[in-house]
């Protein structure tokens, strides 16, 4: 089973985001239902395997402005005091394969070309203001990859 650690993000502004920018931008945006900060991607794996006891922190995380990795992917930025302490405990456990810094993110589209990048950053610039908070919560969950793109089912909350 393809699985991955996760907490579940909503952006009440996804809509309109995504009509602002769709005109500037090729791509794939991800879904709605999809969106989520991971906090480790396992692949292939048995979920009884993952389902122990991790520390959540009991604190909200705040959701606001864009970054770019390369300029290939559109990402939210998220933040909270704890917001690593998930993945310094899964590197503990040795389930971190590479050890690169954790870099909170939530990724809004993977982009084929930027038809317009003055049109997107200024696109990007009337969200950026917006700051939402949510829950943190974790989840462990599987991925079901499918033509229409992948579904994900929440398979065991920690």
């Amino acid at each position: 089973m393809r699985l991955f650690i996760a907490t579940p993000i909503q952006l009440p502004f996804f809509h309109e985001l995504k009509s602002a920018i769709e005109p500037y931008i090729s791509g794939s945006f991800t879904q709605e239902s999809n969106l989520h900060i991971t906090h480790l991607f396992i692949g292939e794996g048995t979920p009884k395997d993952y389902q122990f006891s991790l520390p959540v922190p009991k604190e909200k995380i705040k959701i606001k402005g864009f970054d770019f990795f390369g300029e290939r992917i559109l990402f939210c930025k998220a933040y909270s005091p704890n917001i690593d302490a998930v993945y310094k405990e899964l590197q503990k456990r040795g389930l971190v394969k590479e050890q690169k810094p954790f870099h909170p993110h939530i990724t809004i589209a993977r982009i084929k070309k930027i038809k317009e990048k003055e049109g997107l950053l200024n696109a990007l610039e009337e969200f950026s203001k917006i700051e939402i908070e949510t829950p943190f919560l974790l989840y462990l969950y599987q991925s079901i990859l499918t033509p229409n793109g992948p579904i994900y089912k929440k398979i065991y909350r920690y």
